[in-house]
């Protein structure tokens, strides 16, 4: 009896310790593959980060310029490259052509003379037109408010130091032809004395052709 009750302790013991053995290796199995799913997770993770597409401001940062060289540096949109990496400026074709077509500048050339009266002289070829109002056939006239007269004194003030309404006019009188004139006007304090030489352009208007600065009014 006693025998019998030791066999079946062993038995149970046998069937418990081989439950127990298929616990441990069901347990492993289930631990394995947990591991496994988790390293394809990880590995899953890792290969759709490298393939994601870098940000647009760095795939911008990344290209070059459409306008750069070789070497990194911007090249101008109106300009070339020359074969030493040099940006090279091309001129405004059409900035060019205004320029050509523009009146050359120059400056006012004074210059000395023999008479004593005259202390310098003035002259400018570039000196411009006063636009006359005028039409039909042009008749030259010192009367005063006339508009050949008007246009007469615009012309000679706007080649000197002096406002018309704050000016005396001692005198314009024709300069040898119906086509010039000269005048002499002076600052009211008679301190700004000048004698203006003007022609008259057809179609156009009177051109002042000199000036000259005066010492003095005696003999003039």
């Amino acid at each position: 009896m006693e025998r019998k009750r030791r066999f079946q302790t062993r038995q149970q013991y046998a069937e418990q310790k081989a439950k127990q053995s298929k616990f441990q290796k069901a347990d492993k199995s289930l631990n394995y593959l947990i591991a496994i799913v988790a390293v394809l997770i990880v590995a899953t993770l890792i290969f759709i980060i490298s393939r994601d597409p870098a940000p647009d401001n760095e795939a911008q940062q990344d290209e070059p310029p459409a306008n750069s060289v070789a070497d990194g540096s911007e090249v101008a949109e109106d300009g070339q490259v020359d074969e030493d990496g040099q940006v090279v400026k091309e001129e405004d074709e059409d900035a060019s052509n205004d320029a050509d077509s523009l009146p050359e500048e120059t400056e006012d050339t004074v210059s000395n003379s023999n008479n004593p009266a005259v202390q310098e002289v003035i002259t400018n070829p570039n000196w411009p037109v006063y636009p006359t109002a005028q039409t039909g056939e042009h008749v030259s006239t010192f009367e005063k408010g006339h508009i050949d007269y008007e246009e007469k004194l615009k012309a000679i003030f706007s080649v000197i130091e002096l406002e018309q309404d704050n000016s005396i006019v001692l005198r314009v009188n024709n300069n040898g032809n119906a086509k010039s004139a000269i005048a002499v006007v002076t600052s009211m304090d008679k301190e700004q004395k000048y004698r203006v030489s003007i022609e008259w352009i057809d179609n156009e208007g009177w051109k002042p052709t000199q000036v000259e600065v005066l010492n003095t009014l005696e003999g003039i």
